[in-house]
């Protein structure tokens, strides 16, 4: 039946149980039911910020770069009989009814279902769980170059209206856009920026607060960044377009004085008759890029082209059909990819919404000049000394059959005003990539600037065209280019600067004499960091680590960064102190005098024969481990790295001796005992790390950014260093301070820097619990168990339980099963999270491992084992049925969850699991709820989420793990809800709208309810609060207390007219 007009959600609902269904009906029911709609929609969340001028972490690409660049790559998506003690649910699909347990738990008897506005089909959630869901947004902050102010920036309610959805858009190229404003379409907003002195603790009090006054008051602000001194702030403002507000148009930019806190239009206004759109005003294009800063009083910005004319109309007529042609016999294999262009019209809309040109703009005397003829440009990156820049545009030919990160474009080095230095890349449309992992576009990539450098440009080549499966050595080439060198010479060639056998992942930069550079493999899961001198790279590269990155019990962490004199980040080296140099030599002693106790103990144990052999083994092993020559194993299926060994103990030769090279390296410090964040103070030359600090109970503890770094010139030692840490429990929310470490980092003293107050204090003292138990081959799985506040499960007894999980794949049952959570960190409870119903009474099990496991070590070189090696999702059926029958029967025996009450749910993958489990595992669950799903994998046939075999090369896995072919098996109710602008490549709306008609074909238990204006996740508060709503009834109908709404209107409890019955 179908419900609600544009005016809501569209709902289709048959809740007819199956022995109910007359077979002569069925072609009556699939009638009428796929109704309109447009197909696409995005989740885009706007810009990112830090929380400080600095990263966490180290990632192997450019921070700076990654904060600011346009993101064009292609997306891959992201997407048996019960035990006695958990006793089968039935198979019925009536309402379940109300269970009292043996003292009652103080229960709400509100059923929501309250229109949000009149005349709309959204509807209300329960109050507990809006009153959540609806709490006010807490302010973002970003600090000054001198870590002297920090802006804090107010942010809007985090649900914005569906008026704001429901703007028009435009989707090309895999890109969607807002025709009004020449940007992306849906992005997120600051309402207020407020300048406060670092002192002072977020939020901070009004009376502490410098407001940037002087724009038009009520405007939404964007691409908020200070200038690299700290003396200007740049901004973009934009009109809401509500009723009264100015009309919508592409973005200004402001500058304002964070002395003064006035600002001003940062842009000349265009000459007269050459005002694009007829505009007052010069407007930026956001579509691809925004604005960069060259130095303390320059920037360059990407701007609407003089003289633009209004976009293209629609001809009234279509100019003649739609074709793609492949009589050339090319093979392109392909992901599902969404908002392609589709004809020559759209392809007029793309070059118009596309097109900018750049300006150079002093902002000191307002002088403005184009430096950029209009052309597509998604990339303009200024080198750290503002001397060049690295420019990059799409170019013809267009693509109907790909998106834009893979269109033609042209990357050439600029000097600052514009004129050309030289080309560095010119790749033709990229349409034969294979679809394993691992593979990349042939041609330069990743071209970027050296962070420890003024200006120098490197960037990776492959020497494998891109294809995995090619055998080469090496594989990737790093070359490296001084841009002086480049303009002084123009036929100045590339420094060769590094090389790898398996796949580059890029390069974290230090200084000349050291850089790190990353290399990984799919398949063996293998991870080598090597260090490398990239001012003399005729030196031979060393092996920093070579581990299985599956191995978070072994992962050593990232290094810190510091601020370079250029405003960029790099490597951080630590020079010693005394403090920490007499901490060190007493550590070495420590490590002496366990070698030996170890050496007398072993002189008394009797001798070990063949202890010779064991030292000639060991040396055999490490000379088998040391590739540090240039041209090692060509791929990346040489046998897997070992275990990690326990850290290296400090010696006096080493780490103690006060020479060669200290880092700080911040880690997650997984453990069979939880995640424990730790910083330590690595040698790098010996491998010796020294634990500084590592999270204790009953808080989780994380070290963030250095940010006593504001004078480059200045060496940094422990003694006196100060950092940003987070601090969370398992009942107060996260919270930063800053610290100064004192006496080789074992003491310190802090200050709070926020203070943010309980998102949720109603659920202040709800309960959490990490729970460890086995699959039934022994692999370990975790989950964490929520109850409720004051619930006992001796005086309250079993609860209905909602069981929301996502499966992963693995390489090892090692690894799958590694705990890689804490019990001792803060339940951030989101929009759409399953433990809002911890408010209703539910116990919640969240995030359940259900790994995939291919159970198999990579074959060692020189193996005559026959066939392809097993893959994860040969048996994925057997091991997700077997993780969630573990998981049930913990939380059923621990005599939280009522077997016959439990429900599961997921979103994406998680939908895909969830409809797998109900049509396999239809003893353990009630009901189910699939959001945003792909249940038919034969409509992914160039592969899915970590599956890399083709629908011809696996035909038998495909339909083994699609739901859509088991929908005859499906007994239990199952409620569909998806965005109908779904763009996730896989997840398309027509996988939900079909699945939903196979399920009513065969007379099952269902409901499909399609947000209209939404994507891949979902943001309108009425969606939102819509969403919630029907969950909420689903599972109070099926698997809950029976609340129910007397509104809910389904297919067998409507009247003629189509109300509520009795």
């Amino acid at each position: 039946m179908l419900r609600a007009g544009s005016s809501g959600p569209r709902v289709l609902s048959s809740l007819l149980a199956r022995s109910c269904v007359d077979a002569k009906l069925v072609p009556m029911q699939s009638r009428g039911m796929m109704g309109g709609g447009s197909m696409g929609g995005a989740l885009r969340r706007g810009e990112a910020w830090a929380a400080a001028a600095g990263l966490a972490s180290l990632s192997p690409f450019r921070a700076r770069a990654a904060a600011r660049m346009c993101v064009l790559a292609a997306q891959l998506g992201a997407e048996g009989s019960a035990p006695a003690d958990v006793p089968s649910t039935s198979t019925s699909t009536a309402p379940a009814a109300p269970a009292a347990p043996s003292s009652s738990l103080p229960l709400s008897s509100t059923v929501g279902g309250g229109a949000i506005r009149a005349g709309s089909g959204y509807k209300l959630p329960p109050p507990e769980i809006a009153a959540i869901v609806d709490a006010p947004a807490q302010p973002a902050l970003s600090y000054s170059p001198d870590r002297k102010l920090f802006l804090q920036l107010d942010r809007p309610p985090s649900l914005p209206p569906i008026y704001e959805m429901a703007r028009p858009e435009l989707k090309l190229g895999g890109v969607r856009l807002d025709p009004d404003l020449y940007a992306r379409s849906k992005m997120s907003y600051y309402t207020g920026i407020s300048i406060v002195p670092s002192t002072e603790v977020v939020p901070a009090a009004a009376d502490k607060c410098h407001h940037v006054a002087g724009y038009p008051p009520g405007s939404w602000l964007n691409y908020v960044s200070w200038s690299p001194d700290g003396t200007k702030i740049a901004f973009t403002v934009r009109s809401p377009g509500g009723p009264g507000d100015p009309p919508r148009r592409p973005l200004e930019l402001w500058l304002a004085d964070p002395a003064t806190g006035a600002c001003r239009p940062a842009l000349p206004p265009p000459p007269p008759g050459a005002a694009p759109l007829g505009l007052p005003y010069t407007a930026l294009n956001t579509v691809f890029d925004d604005y960069a800063w060259l130095d303390d009083n320059t920037l360059v910005a990407a701007v609407l082209p003089a003289g633009l004319a209004p976009p293209p109309a629609k001809p009234p007529l279509p100019p003649g059909p739609k074709i793609q042609d492949n009589t050339a016999r090319k093979k392109a294999q392909g992901r599902t990819w969404p908002d392609l262009l589709k004809d020559e019209y759209d392809v007029a809309l793309w070059e118009h919404y596309g097109t900018s040109e750049l300006l150079r703009l002093d902002t000191a005397s307002g002088e403005a000049v184009v430096i950029g003829p209009p052309r597509m440009y998604i990339e303009v990156d200024p080198s750290p000394d503002g001397k060049y820049l690295l420019v990059t545009w799409l170019e013809r030919p267009w693509s109907t059959a790909l998106p834009a990160g893979r269109f033609p474009r042209r990357t050439q080095l600029w000097n600052r005003d514009g004129g050309l230095v030289r080309e560095l890349a010119a790749l033709p449309l990229a349409e034969d990539i294979p679809i394993a992992f691992n593979s990349c576009r042939p041609g330069p990539r990743g071209i970027s600037w050296r962070d420890d450098a003024p200006s120098e440009i490197y960037w990776i080549e492959a020497q494998d065209g891109g294809d995995p499966a090619v055998e080469v050595s090496p594989r990737d080439v790093v070359f490296g280019l001084r841009a002086d060198a480049a303009a002084a010479d123009g036929a100045a060639a590339p420094r060769r600067i590094a090389q790898t056998d398996l796949r580059c992942g890029g390069v974290a930069w230090c200084d000349g004499d050291l850089a790190i550079l990353f290399e990984s493999w799919y398949k063996s899961r293998r991870s080598v960091w090597w260090r490398f001198s990239p001012d003399r790279p005729e030196q031979p590269k060393t092996v920093i680590y070579d581990r299985n990155y599956e191995d978070v019990y072994g992962d050593p962490g990232s290094p810190l960064t510091r601020r370079t004199q250029w405003g960029t980040y790099a490597i951080a080296r630590i020079s010693p102190d005394p403090a920490t140099l007499a901490a060190l030599q007493a550590a070495a002693a420590d490590t002496e005098a366990a070698a030996a106790a170890a050496e007398a103990a072993a002189a008394a144990a009797a001798p070990s024969a063949g202890s010779g052999s064991s030292d000639a083994e060991a040396a055999s092993a490490s000379a088998g481990n040391d590739t540090s020559k240039e041209g090692g194993a060509s791929n990346g299926t040489s046998a897997a790295p070992a275990a990690a060994a326990a850290p290296k103990r400090v010696t006096r030769a080493g780490l103690a001796s006060g020479l060669g090279t200290w880092l700080l390296m911040s880690g997650s410090g997984a453990s069979p005992e939880g995640n424990k964040p730790f910083l330590d103070l690595f040698h790098l030359e010996s491998g010796e790390t020294h634990r500084l600090w590592q999270s204790q109970p009953p808080y989780y503890e994380t070290s963030g950014s250095i940010m006593s770094d504001t004078d480059p010139a200045q060496p940094l030692t422990l003694e006196g260093l100060s950092m940003m840490f987070g601090r969370e429990s398992a009942s107060d929310p996260p919270q930063t301070y800053l610290r100064t470490l004192t006496d080789a980092g074992r003491s310190w003293q802090e200050r709070q820097v926020t203070n943010f107050p309980h998102p949720y204090p109603q659920l202040r003292e709800l309960q959490r619990e990490v729970l460890r138990y086995p699959r039934s081959d022994g692999v370990m799985l975790t989950a964490t168990m929520y109850t409720p506040p004051g619930y006992d499960p001796k005086a309250h007894g079993p609860l209905p339980c909602i069981v929301w999980a996502y499966p992963r794949e693995f390489k090892t049952k090692e690894a799958a099963g590694q705990m890689r959570r804490s019990p001792h960190q803060f339940t951030s409870i989101g929009s759409t999270s399953p433990t809002l119903w911890l408010a209703r009474g539910y116990a919640v099990l969240d995030g359940p491992t259900l790994p995939i496991v291919a159970d198999v070590q990579e074959e060692s070189e020189g193996s005559t084992t026959a066939g392809p090696a097993p893959e994860p999702n040969d048996t994925f059926i057997e091991q997700l049925t077997d993780s969630a029958r573990s998981a049930v029967t913990e939380v059923v025996k621990r005599g939280v969850a009522d077997p016959a009450r439990v429900s599961v749910g997921g979103h994406s993958y998680g939908a895909f699991m969830t409809a797998n489990l109900v049509a396999h595992a239809p003893d353990l669950f009630a009901a189910g709820i699939a959001r945003t799903g792909a249940y038919n994998r034969t409509l992914t046939p160039f592969g899915f989420q970590n599956e890399e075999r083709t629908l011809w090369q696996a035909p038998d896995v495909y339909n083994r793990m699609s739901p859509f072919m088991a929908a005859d098996k499906i007994s239990k109710p199952l409620l569909l809800v998806h965005g109908e602008d779904d763009n996730n490549p896989g997840t398309f709306p027509l996988q939900s709208e079909r699945f939903y008609q196979a399920l009513k074909g065969h007379g099952a238990a269902c409901r499909l309810v399609l947000l209209p204006h939404e994507g891949h996740g979902y943001r309108a508060y009425e969606s939102i609060m819509h969403c919630l709503y029907e969950q909420d009834q689903w599972i109070e109908r099926y698997a809950g207390y029976g609340r129910l709404d007397p509104g809910y209107v389904t297919e067998d409890s409507a009247g003629p007219d189509g109300s509520a019955s009795e």
